[in-house]
């Protein structure tokens, strides 16, 4: 097992990420390679756990800042694993995530496994389920709605490193791309290579996510830019991935779409988006698909969900 981490600059969190995988080995998982890549950091020696039995400690480092997509490419080139997962460096695993995964991959069949992801805006330690978690990850597996927007965190794969069979050069995120680069890649994965993804339905993986800054310091105009910068790539891998015009996907698609226009507009007239913003979305948009809630209500309760004029109850 091959576990990828893309680092810069955050020694703290990253200590603790390395951590978390190290802990894997007690739940009886042996043979654990961890590949960081400093992607242009300071000095981060004390940070890894060597002399782990049953881990190995891989570092790359890059002169300067590449970005996450190359950055776990570079890991992708140098892993060595039968199988590979992937961890932010400010993410955490937890107790017999990665064993759990494997037997899924094992007896499922799947080239890909995701597990739930439990959200929260505070530091936890590793080994530790969050206190307060105020959404989670933990949606089914949808091929159409994962056509439409991605609810798989690169942090929740574990999946077949196909590099053991010969040269896998497909098997790369997109380094053109800004960001949405692990969707851009799931999608290609299932249709252009077959591959069939499932989900394991337990918290696998602390997903840590500070609440953005415009909800606290109202910075309006780079927040505006970001979700510029978001709506450029969604249009980019939509275009990639056409489906049939008035089909469920496109219209979905075309729903995630007004989202942005939405926060947008709420931002330009001087209005804040709520915390866990995108996760409120993306759970009103999944409902919607998966026939949860009436179509026609997505984007009134879109608008409701990122302004916060509603009061939408937090995922068990």
């Amino acid at each position: 097992m091959s576990v990828i981490v893309p680092t810069r600059d955050r020694p703290g969190s990253l200590a603790d990420a390395l951590r978390s995988i190290a802990l894997q080995a007690s739940d009886g998982l042996d043979g654990i390679e961890i590949v960081v890549v400093n992607d242009g950091g300071g000095d981060i020696a004390a940070a890894l756990p060597l002399g782990v039995p049953g881990v190995t400690v891989r570092l790359l480092s890059h002169a300067r800042a590449r970005g996450q997509a190359a950055a776990r490419n570079a890991g992708l080139e140098v892993a060595t694993g039968r199988y590979v997962a992937f961890l932010d460096d400010d993410d955490l695993y937890l107790p017999g995530h990665l064993a759990r995964a494997l037997s899924a991959l094992e007896v499922s069949g799947a080239d890909v496994i995701y597990a739930d992801c439990v959200l929260t805006d505070g530091r936890c330690p590793p080994g530790r389920m969050p206190e307060v978690s105020p959404y989670r990850y933990d949606f089914a597996y949808d091929p159409g709605m994962l056509a439409v927007a991605n609810f798989v965190p690169t942090s929740a794969v574990v999946c077949r490193n196909p590099a053991v069979h010969g040269p896998a050069s497909w098997f790369r995120f997109d380094p053109e791309l800004p960001v949405l680069v692990d969707w851009s890649l799931w999608l290609r994965l299932i249709h252009d290579r077959g591959w069939c993804f499932e989900r394991c339905p337990e918290p696998g993986v602390v997903f840590h996510r500070a609440p953005d800054d415009v909800c606290v310091t109202g910075r309006t105009d780079a927040h505006l830019d970001e979700l510029g910068r978001y709506e450029d790539a969604y249009r980019t891998v939509i275009a990639r991935w056409p489906v049939t015009p008035g089909s469920r996907v496109a219209r979905f698609r075309s729903l995630f779409l007004e989202t942005f226009q939405i926060a947008q507009t709420l931002l330009a007239t001087g209005q804040r988006l709520v915390p866990f913003a995108y996760e409120g979305a993306l759970r009103v948009l999944y409902d919607g698909f998966t026939n949860r809630l009436d179509e026609a209500l997505v984007p009134s309760r879109t608008e409701a969900v990122l302004s916060g004029t509603t009061i939408t109850a937090p995922l068990p």
